[in-house]
């Protein structure tokens, strides 16, 4: 019988599911690059085998199949991924649940309640009588029912208990409830009440569109709600929901960050829920909160031009420059550094203080708005002296405050063009000339460029010895039927360098084994990965991936006989090399029998190292 995870192989494309998140380029016989999402680079080195349906970058060394992309995408487990994939295949996967309660059975918990906390919210929204109130609200806002139907929004009813007692007719008990985040103890005597009441419910969902929280925003006259109690509320913290990783709407804008190249920032989540309505899908909020460090590393996954939404006014121009510190202090993160291009949009102030309003007013005002960004450090620059000028001040202080307040700011970017390009417009801002501000500038600390070595003769031909190994082992998994040649011709015994010898002589072993009866007639490729994976052996897996990748894009502009006449130049350099051996050994072991006066082994020598050398 066929398990859930290889119906999920057989039934999904690498380049299909990888197509969903990347901008894919053709290679050639089958291959396809893209810029790889898990690192920051120019040049795709991020390369995928349709044939072997595998993936692997060579910036960062990350690979594997579908299952270890989307893990690595979505930050999901191995079960979470096969689960999340079956879903698109339509492959049932069967839910698995140990004896012991672990840390994933409570995430599936969280998850689970949080589903059945939507549906009500959304069922009561859509039909019961106490929502009239909140469907009007919405409806003032121009959320249409099909906004409200995508993005899932709901109502929490002004009672106490109306969840908790729903939850608890589906069998959920009081600590449930609590531990959900969806409820509160009473403050006296027992049971459980609503946390949400009276409020338009927005879910919060992780990557790939499970609920993982709520946002609710407060509605006028409730009974059980206080003037004190805050506009907008959200979950708690969960082994689910972590408010600071969490961007409002990402699950509906991957397809539109994949078409745009960028993606849109906003505060609020309802200025998500208006951009829809106007058409602009490449849009997240990070929901009311500053940007965080990790919600900018996960939109780098899926773009790296980042475009934020900001007012004009001060508070406007602070987010700009916090938004910018941060993107530059991540560039020169030693282990993990980021690079992305920000830039920025700035909403008139007659136009409206959010999309949210913009778009009530006029979503193509919105559309145009969105063409119009900038790049945020050009904003930043612009509004500074801008701000100098307006002044009317033609102080020495008051030029000597801007210099120093912009200088440094021109020292943090990375491209000397770019900073040339910001210095002359405060040389122009200011009257001061350019090479006085080039003088200001700080100096970079110097480094001394090392001395390459040259490569001796034996690095030399331990280069050699392990380009021909790699050639033989990628060529043997990449067509099975050249192993007995290579085996043949080959000198028996070889030994290859690490690592090749060992997954050579893996491949051989395999090989030679006979396949399981009635199991899929797999390549020995196939057969090596996944005998590592049964071994826990993953750096082996990626080394093989990344091996069968770069040999295929080596071989993929040769014809079949420059192909061969490769094989041939590898076989022979390990042919010749075991010729030089053993002709060494034969000459040590010659003046040794010279030594000892042996005639008859000295005889039997000369003559093997005569013919070794008419043969070789």
């Amino acid at each position: 019988m066929t398990e859930p995870k290889d119906e999920i192989r057989q039934k999904l494309d690498v380049a299909e599911v990888l197509g969903e998140y990347l901008t894919l380029k053709p290679a050639g016989s089958g291959s396809f690059k893209a810029v790889c999402p898990f690192h920051s680079e120019r040049t795709p080195s991020f390369h995928i085998s349709r044939e072997r349906q595998i993936w692997h970058c060579f910036g960062c060394d990350k690979g594997g199949d579908i299952f270890a992309f989307v893990m690595e995408m979505e930050g999901m487990t191995f079960p979470e991924a096969v689960r999340h994939l079956g879903k698109k295949a339509g492959v049932e996967v069967p839910e698995f649940h140990p004896v012991s309660q672990t840390v994933v059975d409570a995430k599936a918990a969280l998850l689970a309640i949080h589903d059945v906390a939507q549906k009500f919210y959304a069922a009561v929204l859509a039909s019961s009588e106490e929502a009239s109130g909140a469907r009007a609200y919405l409806a003032k806002r121009g959320i249409t029912a099909e906004l409200i139907s995508k993005f899932g929004l709901g109502y929490a009813p002004d009672r106490w208990d109306a969840l908790a007692l729903a939850l608890t007719k589906r069998g959920y008990s009081p600590k449930a409830i609590i531990e959900s985040g969806l409820g509160l103890a009473k403050k006296s005597g027992g049971g459980t009440i609503d946390r949400f009441r009276h409020r338009i419910m927005i879910p919060l969902h992780d990557p790939v569109g499970q609920v993982v929280g709520f946002t609710g925003r407060i509605l006028d006259g409730g009974k059980t709600t206080t003037p004190e109690a805050p506009k907008y509320m959200n979950s708690p913290e969960s082994q689910i929901y972590h408010k600071g990783e969490v961007l409002y709407g990402l699950h509906l804008a991957k397809t539109g960050m994949k078409m745009a190249g960028s993606v849109i920032v906003v505060e609020g989540n309802l200025d998500v829920v208006a951009s829809h309505k106007a058409g602009v899908e490449n849009i997240v909020a990070s929901s009311g909160t500053a940007l965080t460090e990790a919600q900018l590393r996960i939109l780098s996954r899926y773009t790296k031009t980042l475009i934020f939404a900001l007012d004009g006014d001060a508070a406007g121009i602070a987010a700009a420059k916090r938004v910018f510190d941060l993107a530059l202090r991540l560039q020169k993160s030693e282990n993990n550094a980021l690079h992305v291009a920000l830039r920025c949009l700035l909403i008139p102030p007659e136009h409206g203080k959010d999309p949210d309003e913009v778009v009530q007013k006029s979503p193509e005002l919105w559309v145009k708005i969105v063409s119009e960004s900038r790049e945020i450090v050009e904003f930043f620059f612009d509004h500074t002296i801008r701000a100098f000028e307006l002044r009317g001040s033609s102080s020495i202080e008051d030029r000597k405050q801007l210099i120093a307040e912009l200088i440094p700011e021109v020292a943090r970017l990375t491209r000397a063009d770019e900073r040339h390009l910001y210095l002359l417009r405060i040389a122009d801002a200011t009257h001061v000339d350019l090479a006085v501000l080039m003088g200001m500038m700080p100096q970079p600390t110097s480094t001394t460029t090392p001395v390459s070595k040259p490569i001796v003769p034996a690095v030399a031909k331990q280069q050699r010895d392990a380009k021909s190994a790699e050639f033989l082992v990628s060529i043997m998994l990449a067509d099975d039927s050249v192993v007995p040649e290579i085996t043949e011709r080959l000198p028996p015994n070889i030994m290859l360098p690490a690592p090749w010898g060992q997954l050579y002589t893996d491949a051989l072993r395999l090989y030679t084994l006979p396949q399981n009866s009635g199991a899929i007639n797999k390549s020995l490729f196939a057969r090596q990965v996944g005998e590592y994976h049964e071994q826990g052996n993953e750096a082996d897996v990626n080394l093989l991936e990344a091996t069968l990748i770069r040999f295929e894009e080596q071989v993929r502009t040769l014809t079949p006989a420059m192909v061969r006449a490769e094989l041939d130049l590898h076989i022979a350099f390990f042919q010749g090399a075991a010729t030089d051996n053993r002709r060494k050994t034969l000459e040590s072991a010659i003046r040794e029998a010279e030594l000892r006066g042996d005639g008859a082994t000295l005889q039997a020598l000369l003559t093997e190292y005569t013919q070794l050398i008419r043969h070789g």
